[in-house]
């Protein structure tokens, strides 16, 4: 086991362990030479007794060290002292993405597509580079207090066309970011990164993974059979979109390289700014319990459908709608009120429009069940439903018999006399601009 004050290859001295793990260790060290902080990646002992860990180290230096580029943790050196096995990186000062996750839970849209835009940038130069990560995880990305991200951990990768350094079948990566080709043991390319990135994405958003299981198995299972729940409704849907468009079991049907997954999130981002959509606002916490302020904006987590929107929307069973408990006794209360409502509008309504013979408004109208108001005009009190909508049919059945027999007769005057066919008028009072009586049971309640 190293210690602190230990000396690396008689040139790095170990000053602060950073992390450690089943492989092996990292510490913060000096440079002696050039004066300089650094990482420095042990490999655990023991293990390089082990036929292939030894050769995964020096394949993971070689790799990272031909890349150059602002947003992959560079390599400096790579070196073995008796039986420990050590790698030297640069030093990155902040966190891992995972406990930032940890620690703050879901990130908004606009922050997410900023880190993981430049995520996106590393890959895309690893890609052209012709290395494939195959180990895309927050645990690998490193954040600085500037906000610029790092990306580490070039241990599996492998270079395209290279041989394969893991038996057929054998699978590489960690399960809950594995890709399904890769979880059915098939070849790799940049899109099973561009998946494991979508992965990380949705964790982000949504302060969840897509799936979750007890066992490695069955988390590479799901991945392969199983869509992911949709994301909360609270991330644009723009967004969202992207998202699971990256999660498309054929690697085909996901965006073309991490480049355009990267640039998708960012235009996903500015097109939701531009319909007004929230890019600030984070998902609720996983099992947080309740409505946020404001009452239901949709389904929760993406598990469930929410109470429909809109005019036709009201109390559903299971959900609370406007405040009202979606229960027997206070649907009947709810719908007493509503009722209620209804008829002080209607009255309110009907008593303002009620006119004199002229039709003109002559001051404040009260309603009247079955007489006249003060302008002498009568006022319906309740719109024709039910019973009424019959007695309407009736008296305009009569009515419109009584019109064909004036008609009638005018016709026959005419006749008889030899003058010209009169054209009837209708008068200015009587039937013709009097609005109709009709009697609601709920008025006279």
């Amino acid at each position: 086991m190293s210690q602190q004050g230990d000396l690396m290859g008689g040139r790095y001295r170990l000053t602060n362990r950073i992390a450690a793990g089943g492989m092996g260790e990292v510490w913060q060290a000096k440079d002696e030479i050039l004066d300089r902080s650094v990482a420095i990646k042990l490999l655990k002992e023991g293990l390089t007794d082990e036929e292939g860990f030894t050769e995964r180290f020096r394949n993971e230096a070689r790799l990272s060290a031909a890349l150059a580029h602002g947003n992959i943790a560079q390599v400096y050196d790579y070196g073995e002292d008796g039986n420990l096995a050590f790698l030297v990186m640069e030093f990155v000062p902040g966190k891992p993405l995972s406990k930032i996750l940890h620690e703050r839970g879901p990130i908004s849209a606009a922050d997410t597509a900023g880190l993981i835009g430049q995520a996106a940038a590393a890959l895309h130069a690893a890609h052209r580079a012709g290395l494939i990560h195959r180990d895309v995880k927050p645990a690998n990305m490193l954040v600085t207090p500037d906000g610029v991200v790092k990306l580490t951990d070039f241990g599996i990768a492998r270079a395209v066309g290279s041989a394969a350094m893991t038996k057929t079948g054998e699978v590489m990566g960690t399960a809950q970011y594995l890709a399904p080709e890769a979880a059915m043991g098939r070849e790799t390319t940049a899109l099973t990164d561009v998946y494991s990135l979508a992965v990380v994405t949705y964790e982000m958003l949504g302060g969840r993974r897509p799936f979750t299981a007890d066992s490695a198995v069955a988390l590479a299972l799901a991945h392969v059979n199983e869509q992911p729940p949709p994301l909360p409704t609270e991330i644009p849907a723009p967004m969202r979109a992207v998202v699971h468009a990256g999660l498309e079991k054929d690697p085909q049907a996901r965006p073309d390289s991490a480049q355009e997954y990267g640039r998708a999130l960012r235009q996903a981002v500015a097109d939701s700014e531009q319909m007004g959509l929230n890019i600030w606002a984070t998902a609720p916490a996983p099992g947080m319990t309740g409505m946020p302020p404001g009452g239901p904006s949709g389904p929760q987590s993406g598990a469930h459908p929410g109470p429909p929107s809109g005019p036709h929307s009201g109390p559903q069973a299971g959900h609370h709608s406007g405040g009202q408990p979606a229960t027997t006794g206070g649907s009947r209360k709810a719908n007493r009120n509503n009722k209620t409502s209804s008829r002080a509008q209607r009255k309110t309504k009907t008593g303002q429009q009620a006119g004199g013979p002229t039709g003109a408004r002559s001051g404040p109208q009260q309603v009247s069940h079955g007489g006249p108001v003060s302008g002498g005009q009568p006022v319906a009190a309740g719109g024709p439903t039910g019973r009424s909508r019959g007695k309407l049919l009736l008296i305009g059945g009569g009515i419109l018999a009584v019109l064909v027999i004036a008609v009638v007769v005018v016709v026959i005057l005419a006749t008889q006399g030899g003058s010209e066919p009169q054209v009837p008028t209708a008068p200015d009072t009587g039937p013709f601009n009097n609005p109709i009586i009709t009697y609601s049971p709920e008025a006279s309640s």
